[in-house]
């Protein structure tokens, strides 16, 4: 279940990633709520609830959800599951290494920059 925040935590939450997204993307004025994707929608995913989660028990789905990309990922549990996601999500190739690569950093950037949100909301809360 998700926790709504109070108005002025949410705007300072608004404030730094504005501060950040125009630091990582171009600065124009069509580009002004660029997001990364994949983070956007695993940020997404885990407030709704339906986050895949990986397991041991199952590699090679565990290994597809790794090093691939695919909208079916996030219908393997939670609200509106799909049964046939588990089975679409194992037939998908991996994404060449240079796009993994970007993944990974930009991945890895995003859990530092979310790790860091919470520390300052913790000291609110």
């Amino acid at each position: 279940k998700a926790v709504v925040s109070t108005q002025s935590t949410g705007e300072d939450a608004i404030d730094k990633e504005q501060v950040w997204r125009e630091s990582w993307y171009h600065k124009s004025r069509r580009h002004t709520i660029q997001q990364i994707p994949i983070l956007y929608n695993d940020e997404i995913s885990e407030m709704i609830g339906c986050k895949p989660a990986l397991s041991w028990s199952d590699l090679t789905l565990t290994w597809t959800i790794l090093f691939s990309v695919s909208a079916f990922q996030w219908r393997l549990n939670g609200p509106l599951a799909w049964n046939g996601a588990r089975q679409y999500c194992k037939t998908l190739k991996p994404v060449p290494f240079f796009q993994y690569t970007m993944l990974v950093v930009c991945a890895t950037m995003g859990i530092l920059l979310l790790s860091a949100i919470l520390q300052i909301l913790s000291y609110f809360l």
